[in-house]
């Protein structure tokens, strides 16, 4: 069909119009296809998320574009290639990550339906539209209430919220919004004017017809629709096929040359480290210090270690333990503030840079720590409990981080505040893309979740930091000032990070303390003792 539509065209003169075409406006169509695929990805992703599967955003990104090839297979089944790398790599399990693309597919078919119904000056067509969302409500009545009577809070019930459900389709409406407007950008590509509501009402039925034929890519009918509708207003064959030809190669073009692109990429790669925060840690130990900017760096590093300070005292006769040290930077700020500190992280690449610095560093892992009950006077951990998988292993680490600390000591917990959606958007979605510390598969903690923590009692909470890491250094003087004035306000709960002070509570069968601190690391035997 789309073949005969060339053909129609004389071919030749088909290839003198494309040649015309406005490059301002052919760069303009790949930002609306960026803006469609984008929308689409974030789609996928926050609905894995809500059914539980955690799956690294780099990878995720990889797999979904890996799934754009399967577009060229009849009624699109050849997608189910994202659910299969998943399981592949991550072992998300089929029964969960297939009804998520089978969703997805409902949700495309509403949101164009909608977008048709919205536009189109045809009152048939605006039916159609409004018949097909009628549908899927209906369906989704029943699938809800099937779904409440079967599993309660189950995956499949999640993924049935209102809430998660409106999400999904703002998603679909942005990214159809978007794709549905490269038939104008394509018109004025091409030098004449296509309003919106046309460009719209004509995308969402052509690709709608092209569904229902459920032909690879929608090949022949999409486009056979399009040019039918172009023709209709009054533009002639040959502007018509040739609008609708850079239409689909801005769309399922692009769409299959990224797809084929990512597939080949995604069957030749190992993903083996990627869930294991350990290698992942060692895997960009040497790149590490490069992922945040030094006026970043310095500015947190000296926020945070300051609190720290407040938190614990003076450094007289105190031990502290460095939870996570990471290349040692905490640590070494530490103990050039004259405080006694030992520094644990199960990154063996990056305790070689913490040992160099003149760090007193153990390999090992927060649940179990190579020291004696009552060995510290205080630890704190800096952006590290997000890392480690679910509530119950953060709080066994916790529980060990307790043993290892007199009664009376701090445990103080710098963490990112998921309070803030913004900052949750960010942390969650954008950061792990431009940078490789956090995968997107991180497990935040809300500062309430801290005192179901046994042997603690929270001491206090300190909300701080508004200033994002992508922030030009000639404007952090500016902003820490009215940083400063944000974390004094009713709006500091919605800032980046907090830090809590977790004091720990006497164990009421061991209340003798001297007992307690006689089984403590003497700092010089902690130095030497844990260096390796």
């Amino acid at each position: 069909m789309a073949v005969s539509w060339v053909f129609a065209t004389g071919g030749p003169a088909l290839a003198r119009t494309l040649a015309t075409a406005k490059v301002v406006w052919l760069v303009a169509m790949l930002g609306l296809t960026a803006l469609w695929l984008a929308a689409r990805f974030l789609r996928w992703q926050y609905l894995l998320r809500r059914a539980d599967v955690r799956v690294p955003i780099r990878a995720s990104v990889s797999s979904y574009l890996a799934g754009l090839a399967g577009t060229a297979t009849p009624a699109y089944v050849g997608e189910v290639i994202r659910p299969v790398l998943l399981r592949r790599s991550f072992g998300a399990p089929l029964a969960v990550t297939i009804p998520v693309l089978v969703l997805e597919r409902i949700l495309d078919v509403v949101a164009l339906a909608a977008i048709l119904a919205a536009f189109s000056g045809s009152g048939l067509a605006r039916a159609a539209g409004l018949a097909v969302i009628a549908v899927a409500t209906a369906l989704w009545l029943l699938a809800r209430a099937f779904g409440r009577e079967r599993s309660g809070r189950s995956r499949s019930a999640e993924l049935a919220r209102p809430a998660v459900l409106g999400t999904a389709l703002a998603l679909s409406l942005v990214a159809w919004t978007a794709a549905g407007l490269l038939l104008l950008f394509a018109a004025r590509a091409l030098g004449y004017a296509l309003d919106p509501e046309t460009s719209l009402a004509l995308f969402s039925q052509a690709t709608l017809g092209g569904a229902v034929t459920l032909m690879p890519a929608g090949i022949g009918a999409t486009g056979s629709v399009a040019i039918l509708g172009l023709q209709d207003l009054g533009v002639t064959l040959t502007t018509a096929v040739s609008t609708v030809s850079l239409m689909r190669l801005g769309s399922a073009g692009v769409g299959l040359s990224l797809g084929a692109a990512a597939l080949l990429r995604e069957l030749r790669i190992d993903r083996s480290a990627d869930l294991d925060a350990a290698k992942h840690f060692d895997e960009i130990s040497e790149a590490y210090g490069a992922q945040f900017s030094d006026h970043i760096w310095n500015h947190l590093l000296n926020r945070k270690m300051g609190m720290v300070s407040d938190a614990v005292g003076p450094p007289e006769s105190t031990m502290g333990l460095d939870l996570g040290c990471g290349l040692g930077q905490q640590s070494l700020h530490r103990r050039n503030a004259g405080y006694a500190v030992v520094g644990v992280d199960p990154a063996h690449g990056l305790l070689r840079h913490a040992r160099a610095a003149g760090v007193p560093v153990a390999a090992a892992d927060g649940a179990g720590l190579p020291f004696r009950d009552g060995a510290f006077d205080y630890a704190y951990t800096v952006g590290v409990l997000h890392h480690i998988p679910g509530w119950d292993a953060q709080r066994a680490v916790c529980a060990e981080v307790r043993r290892v600390l007199r009664p009376g000591g701090r445990f103080l917990v710098h963490e990112t505040n998921p309070r803030n959606p913004l900052f949750r958007f960010y942390m969650g979605y954008v950061f792990p893309l431009l940078k490789r510390i956090d995968e997107g598969i991180e497990w935040w903690i809300p500062t309430e979740r801290l005192g179901e923590l046994a042997g603690f009692e929270i001491v206090e909470t300190h909300y701080f930091t508004f200033i994002p890491d992508f922030l030009p250094a000639f404007l952090l003087r500016p902003f820490h000032a009215l940083e400063r004035r944000l974390e004094r306000g009713r709006f500091r709960r919605w800032s980046v990070h907090y830090m809590a002070v977790l004091e720990a509570v006497p164990d009421p069968l061991t209340t003798d303390d001297a007992n307690v601190r006689a089984l403590a690391v003497p700092p010089a035997e902690a130095s030497g003792a844990t260096s390796r």
